[in-house]
């Protein structure tokens, strides 16, 4: 259940900070969306390797 949470925290605070930097520069959204989803991409596959 603990991971559970985290997860759902953790997306919830990556959720906020992308709305939060959209509200101050919309143009820098888009580069900064690029590397969460290159970051989420190598996690899941770490996480894959590794179980």
């Amino acid at each position: 259940m603990l991971p559970v949470l985290l997860a759902v925290f953790f997306v919830a605070a990556t959720a906020a900070g992308l709305i939060g930097l959209a509200l101050v520069d919309w143009r820098t959204v888009p580069p900064i969306t690029g590397t969460c989803a290159l970051i989420l991409t190598l996690v899941a596959l770490a996480v894959t390797v590794l179980h």
